[in-house]
């Protein structure tokens, strides 16, 4: 689900000294959280996040609208902080973890809304279901890293996607439909 998304980076990159015209960002995934909220039958919004994430953004800076940003997240790293949910969204119905191990997001455009952000349209694959995903993109900050000088983005995403678009109805509609996505990255230049 998810996502990522990372391409708010591509807005500081037109403002920040030293970094190259065309540059290939991995995303650091000791900084990189991909969270996922859902309705539990009314009483609480659940949380849950994935721990296995990489992926890369392609920018030019004299041209970021055309960014390519190419993220996958491993399915079975889900963490909902419950090991028997876990198991339980990890199965057919759900997650299907064996079945479709990876979910993938690859850009198809940018489109810049204010000086540091901007919306990032994608094709969000996810339990082998396909459907375009817009994530509202903020830039916190596009700076050469303390650890290494070399140039560093990071940004925070934020999307929503239906579960049932993608055939995950278990459980319908006791726990909700609408599955919110909050993105915190940092990606670093490829040395």
């Amino acid at each position: 689900m998810f996502k990522p998304v990372l391409l708010a980076a591509i807005l500081a990159c037109t403002a920040a000294p030293g970094f190259a015209a065309q540059t290939t960002y991995q995303i650091n995934k000791d900084h990189t959280d991909v969270v996922f909220t859902v309705n539990h039958i009314g009483y609480t919004m659940k949380h849950g996040w994935f721990r296995d994430i990489s992926g890369t953004l392609l920018i030019d800076t004299l041209a970021p609208e055309g960014a390519k940003l190419d993220v996958t997240i491993k399915s079975g790293s889900v963490d909902t902080n419950h090991v028997q949910r876990d198991k339980d969204i990890s199965k057919p119905g759900w997650f299907d973890v064996v079945q479709f191990p990876d979910i993938r997001f690859v850009s198809t455009k940018v489109a810049r809304v204010g000086a540091d952000a901007a919306d990032v349209t994608g094709n969000l694959t996810l339990h082998g279901v396909t459907h375009p995903l817009v994530l509202h993109v903020k830039l916190n900050k596009a700076a050469p890293s303390p650890f290494g000088q070399q140039p560093t983005l990071g940004f925070t995403a934020t999307g929503s996607v239906k579960r049932s678009d993608y055939g995950m109805t278990q459980l319908l509609p006791i726990i909700g439909d609408q599955v919110d996505i909050v993105i915190d990255s940092e990606l670093s230049a490829s040395r």
